[in-house]
């Protein structure tokens, strides 16, 4: 997992795809609700094929909701989203949360440990000036703000600078 992490260091976080969302001002942030959100990260020297998260979310056997991200360079993958044809790349229809300063500096993952295994609660991506929180559930929450997010589960781990 944390090698996949690394992966997105340095890279910009082109777009968040979801099939609908609902949109909340949240003092100097927002916050969006929607059903496993796709991030959609390209490097900012490489024009090359982009790279997907795909956020999901399971219930563990305790009742607790655990994060899953499924990465993935194959736009194909994709398909809880309408393409439309006769364009040289896909084209995905699909919602959109467009963000401005994306380049990804640092992602840190909340959880908890059991005995044997480490259980994703949310993630926290820290672009150039703002925050962007995914928390896991049937419905997902996405919230972007400009100040670190209050209330997290306990730190994992992080990667980036």
């Amino acid at each position: 997992m944390e090698a996949s992490l690394q992966s997105i260091i340095g890279m910009d976080l082109k777009t968040i795809l979801v099939n609908q969302l609902t949109a909340y001002q949240r003092g100097d942030g927002w916050e969006y609700q929607c059903a496993e959100p796709v991030l959609c990260f390209q490097s900012p020297i490489d024009s090359g094929r982009p790279l997907y998260w795909v956020l999901s979310w399971t219930e563990t056997e305790d009742g607790d909701d655990q994060l899953l991200i499924d990465e993935t360079h194959d736009a194909d993958t994709l398909s809880h989203f309408q393409r439309v044809e006769r364009f040289r790349e896909p084209l995905i229809v699909s919602s959109s949360i467009q963000l401005e300063n994306t380049l990804v500096q640092r992602v840190l993952v909340y959880g908890y440990k059991d005995e044997e295994k480490e259980f994703l609660t949310s993630i926290v991506i820290k672009l150039e000036n703002i925050y962007v929180t995914f928390t896991s559930g049937p419905v997902f929450t996405v919230t972007v703000t400009k100040t670190f997010p209050e209330n997290m589960d306990r730190e994992l781990f992080r990667v980036g600078e």
